[in-house]
């Protein structure tokens, strides 16, 4: 379960504060798959960053896995994040001159879950499943635009997260490969029975999500 309740969240730009999120209640149930729409700017990165734990409400409180997420210190939200929590960016956010396996390994050093000497077994199970096995010694600058999101992907899950975060996952992409990530990024959190929340702009993506939400029409709701 996902909870976030009395939320806002203002930064302090030069003096003028600006409210990025104002939010009475989210809730999202374990499993769902949920697509998050809205305009530009209307908060929905600020979202699942909190969600993430990456940043902390102004005000509100933020539950996760029934862990209170705004009473955990950065370190801790840092650790949960690596446990439970698989984050897939819009412009990938992979290392360049690593290597494909190398971009994968690396999370999983900040994870409890394998024994060092598991993690490149796991790390290449993981390149099979989204077909780059056979990259897996290329470097991330040489490869295509849907290369790096898989890779992106395998990252994401490798420390088998119940929940999934995908930040607009195919927004630099072209149609056929935007459709075919969303569908890998859909059929494997079906497998691992994790929680998918994603951004999309894509309305024709709707179809695969259980409820889609509008962030500035819950905005609108507490005005």
């Amino acid at each position: 379960m996902i909870e976030l309740n009395n939320i806002e969240m203002i930064y302090d730009d030069n003096g003028t504060k600006i409210e990025a999120l104002k939010l009475k209640e989210l809730k999202v149930n374990d499993g769902e798959k949920v697509a998050f729409i809205g305009s530009s700017g209307c908060g929905k990165t600020t979202l699942f960053n909190l969600i993430s734990g990456m940043l902390l409400p102004t005000k509100g409180k933020v539950t996760v896995e029934d862990v209170g997420l705004t009473s955990l210190t950065e370190g801790e939200r840092d650790l949960f994040r690596a446990n439970h929590i698989g984050y897939i960016f819009q412009d990938f956010n992979l290392f360049p001159d690593f290597t494909v396996l190398q971009n994968v390994v690396l999370p999983m050093s900040f994870s409890k879950r394998y024994e060092k000497g598991e993690m490149e077994k796991e790390a290449l199970a993981m390149l099979k499943r989204v077909g780059l096995d056979g990259k897996k010694d290329q470097k991330v600058k040489t490869l295509s635009g849907g290369e790096r999101q898989r890779v992106a992907i395998a990252r994401s899950i490798v420390n088998k997260p119940n929940i999934i975060l995908a930040d607009e996952p195919t927004g630099n992409l072209d149609y056929k490969n935007g459709a075919k990530i969303m569908e890998l990024i859909t059929q494997i959190a079906k497998e691992e029975k994790a929680t998918l929340l994603v951004i999309t702009h894509n309305n024709s993506q709707l179809d695969m999500f259980d409820r889609s939400i509008n962030i500035e029409e819950l905005n609108e709701a507490i005005k």
